[in-house]
């Protein structure tokens, strides 16, 4: 038979012996999590010079280091599993043989001094689970430990993450989007025009300020928020960080003749900004449709000034002349919806008419 007190020391080294292995796994952990770490930066890294060279269409390229990077992102769901059962078990153990161990040589009765006694023990009970949670967050990377470091992959389409946190041009970023106006009329209704946003890759988290103008006489009048939100991949079931070829619905508005002399103004708000980026389209006439001709102008209006505060957007100062402005800024929310002035609306019902966009983006 083995002696009581020899016992309690083999459970103890037994103890320490499985806290070691614990160690040695945090170790393991934080060397494969920092090499990727350092793969994530460089690919970030990339990614932002990609940027900056707006002049040329890079937006594949992109595209594949917004992939690559999900890739380096996501641990492997098995290899994950196993890690976090093998610590909960150490863990389990451990405390285990604590118990087993303090129960052995308890005595009763009960006195305050075996509180005092107990302390290590919890100590070392939160130490275990805040281990445990340390390495929880490390494994996954979505925590707000490295959040600042390496942003997840759904931020790098963030046009206002991108702007805020990184520090990026807003129309560097914008030029690489390719955001072109399409201008649908309906089948069974040609005098309907539905307008459209469309962008080679989906950069998003922004609001927005549209007019439509024909023959300088404002025609559509739109503002809302521009936000993806796309299901997993249906084989994978990963998600699926950026895609290509997105379109925006808008709304719609009714003409009553051919779109002559079409122009468009599309102010783009971001955090991080304090003044708008503008688009001036040029829209020309097609077989039941109107598109941009040639390359957009792109300037930032300095006669505007805003800031986003509790996801509202706030017009501090505005010395253009844009159609409704001044009557829609109380509206202008971050809240995902699309508006759009009811063409049938009347000047003095401008608050009360305004729809909502509700038309799903689409790929094409």
């Amino acid at each position: 038979m083995i002696r009581t007190t020899l016992y309690t020391f083999m459970i103890l080294s037994i103890a320490g012996g499985l806290l070691t292995l614990l160690g040695s796994v945090g170790i393991f952990i934080s060397l494969i999590v920092q090499r990727r770490l350092g793969r994530l930066q460089d690919i970030l890294e990339e990614f932002i010079n990609l940027s900056y060279r707006s002049d040329i269409n890079l937006t594949g390229q992109m595209y594949s280091l917004i992939e690559k990077y999900q890739m380096n992102y996501i641990f492997p769901q098995k290899p994950r599993f196993l890690i976090l059962r093998y610590i909960d078990f150490n863990i389990f153990l451990v405390l285990l043989l604590w118990s087993v161990s303090f129960l052995m040589h308890y005595q009763p009765p009960f006195s305050p001094f075996v509180i005092i006694q107990l302390l290590p023990l919890f100590i070392g009970i939160y130490a275990s689970f805040f281990f445990r949670r340390l390495l929880r967050n490390t494994i996954d990377l979505e925590n707000p430990l490295l959040d600042s470091i390496i942003p997840s992959p759904v931020k790098l389409r963030s046009i206002s993450y991108l702007s805020h946190f990184i520090n990026l041009s807003v129309k560097s970023v914008l030029k690489q989007a390719r955001l072109t106006l399409h201008l649908q009329s309906e089948k069974d209704d040609e005098q309907t025009v539905r307008v459209y946003l469309k962008e080679e890759l989906s950069f998003d988290d922004f609001f927005y300020y549209l007019v439509i103008f024909e023959e300088e006489r404002p025609c559509f009048v739109g503002f809302g928020e521009i936000r993806y939100h796309f299901l997993p991949d249906p084989i994978t079931g990963k998600p699926v960080p950026a895609c290509r070829n997105i379109n925006v619905p808008l709304g719609e508005f009714s003409t009553s003749r051919d779109c002559k002399n079409t122009t468009a103004k599309f102010l783009i708000f971001t955090r991080g900004e304090k003044h708008p980026v503008q688009y001036f389209y040029q829209l020309r006439q097609g077989i039941n449709f109107l598109a941009s001709t040639g390359t957009p102008e792109i300037t930032v209006n300095h006669q505007i000034v805003y800031s986003i505060k509790a996801d509202r957007l706030m017009i501090l100062a505005c010395s253009v002349s844009l159609p409704y402005f001044h009557e829609f800024s109380p509206q202008f929310c971050l809240n995902g919806r699309r508006c759009f002035l009811d063409p049938n609306v009347q000047e003095q019902d401008l608050l009360s008419s305004l729809l909502t966009c509700e038309d799903e983006v689409f790929i094409d």
